[in-house]
């Protein structure tokens, strides 16, 4: 995935980031996800998304528990990653590391550990064809091996769940873009075609400001990092090109010296000088002899 086509973590992200900071919208998402649930209350919600305010470390876009029942880890994606089962490992293990320091349990008591169960999403909203199931040991070990995760993919836009209001979103964004240069433009339509739709309607009403400020910022930051790549290409093209003249420069000087000494040399046989006697006047201090 180059960067010219995502940032590190776009406003499409943000927006679900955004959504998800309310607990009663990460309470709905459970809802959806575990219908069968009918004795959970959004009081059992506890948010443990990894937060961290330091660049390149670990962080995810959604993590909760439910009462000790569930920890469900969920991932936004519209370009599909290969490795998010390993990535999921990773928010796995430091999900649990924190829930275990908080409910006061040492890794290393001899009374078994009460942990929530694993569950496990990427909301895709992305156009590629992908699997609906990913699996840790078929993606890196063609299904030969003990250990095994799974990473459940939600890529379907639809009304009636939470998270395929969202997908529904990416999609009328995503077609939007192809329609309005302007961000601020593309932001208003996509909300208006949304809400139509019925896509996130409540938050879209309440967030309608902020939204935009995330798609407009979207728009400018991808066209102020397609500038410097290109700045960067051509500022690379032409060191490239002024080494090029200056190695040119070097290899024509020392031909030029070489020609000149074989110039030199024959002129000095010429006249009668003895190879003994044109190695002394050329190399008075005993270097290396010349080629006759």
């Amino acid at each position: 995935m180059s960067s010219e086509e995502t940032t590190k973590r776009g406003s499409k992200d943000s927006v679900f980031c955004d959504l998800f900071s309310d607990e009663s919208y990460v309470f709905q998402l459970y809802k959806d996800l575990h219908p069968e649930d009918q004795d959970a209350d959004a009081r059992d919600v506890c948010v443990r998304t990894i937060k961290s305010t330091f660049i390149n470390a670990l962080y995810n876009d959604l993590g909760f528990t439910v009462g000790d029942k569930y920890v469900l880890l969920v991932e936004a994606q519209s370009v599909w990653d290969r490795n998010i089962p390993m990535r999921m490992l990773f928010y796995l293990s430091e999900t649990y590391k924190r829930y275990l320091a908080d409910t006061n349990q040492p890794i290393h008591s001899k009374k078994l550990l009460n942990v929530p169960k694993p569950d496990l999403y990427v909301v895709y909203s992305g156009d590629e064809d992908v699997p609906d199931v990913v699996s840790f040991k078929e993606t890196y070990f063609s299904g030969v091996c003990s250990f095994e995760l799974e990473v459940n993919v939600l890529k379907t836009a639809d009304v009636g769940t939470i998270y395929g209001q969202y997908v529904g979103f990416c999609k009328v964004y995503d077609e939007q873009r192809k329609h309005h240069g302007n961000g601020v433009e593309c932001a208003k339509e996509t909300i208006r075609i949304c809400i139509e739709k019925g896509y996130l309607v409540r938050y879209l009403n309440e967030h309608k400001k902020e939204v935009i400020t995330m798609l407009d910022e979207l728009f400018n930051e991808e066209a102020l990092q397609k500038a410097y790549i290109q700045e960067e290409k051509q500022e690379s093209l032409e060191q490239g090109r002024a080494e090029g003249r200056a190695e040119g420069r070097a290899e024509g000087r020392e031909e030029g010296r070489k020609e000149g000494m074989e110039m030199t040399i024959n002129l000095l046989i010429q006249a009668g000088f003895s190879p003994e006697a044109i190695n002394k006047a050329l190399n008075p201090e005993g270097g290396a002899s010349a080629t006759f």
